[in-house]
């Protein structure tokens, strides 16, 4: 009887065993990848969602195209959906701060602070970890007029 040729089977086992792995884990990385990629659309989409909110009521008027109430409402509320799934604990958090901010009528202004730091949460998580943007260099941004500013921040207790 002749005998099996052991070496060469199990070399064959362990071959076929290692190839499938290989694939299997390039597999796995590639559907990980697209998830990833997905989530990463989802939040862009939400985060920009978010900061076009400010420039569209503080510009509508300019442009002709004021934002109505409900039509905030409603982008917040749509904003609130996606920030409860895709947004992680800090900007979460930041955002149901910044919610309760607007409510608050005692200064009008006051969320404005809140919701740079919610911005800067938003840049942190979309890559710009070590972003040095001050409150100061985010309403430069915005208002475009550094004597609006100075004279924002006075008339504001800021």
């Amino acid at each position: 009887m002749v005998g099996l040729p052991y070496k060469e089977v199990l070399l064959l086992l362990f071959g076929t065993l290692s190839t499938y792995l290989i694939w299997r884990i390039k597999h796995q990385k590639e559907k990980i990848k697209n998830v990833e990629s997905q989530l990463s659309d989802r939040k862009y989409k939400m985060y920009s969602d978010l900061i076009y909110i400010l420039f569209d009521i503080s510009d509508g008027d300019k442009v002709g195209k004021k934002v109505t109430e409900k039509e905030l409402l409603k982008r917040l509320l749509d904003i609130k959906k996606d920030m409860f799934i895709y947004a992680p604990d800090a900007v979460f958090l930041m955002f149901t701060k910044w919610m309760l901010a607007i409510d608050n009528a005692s200064n009008m202004t006051s969320h404005l602070k809140v919701y740079f730091e919610l911005l800067r949460l938003v840049r942190k998580d979309m890559g710009h970890v070590k972003t040095k943007i001050s409150l100061d260099d985010f309403m430069m941004f915005y208002m475009q007029s550094e004597s609006e500013y100075e004279k924002f921040k006075v008339e504001n207790g800021w």
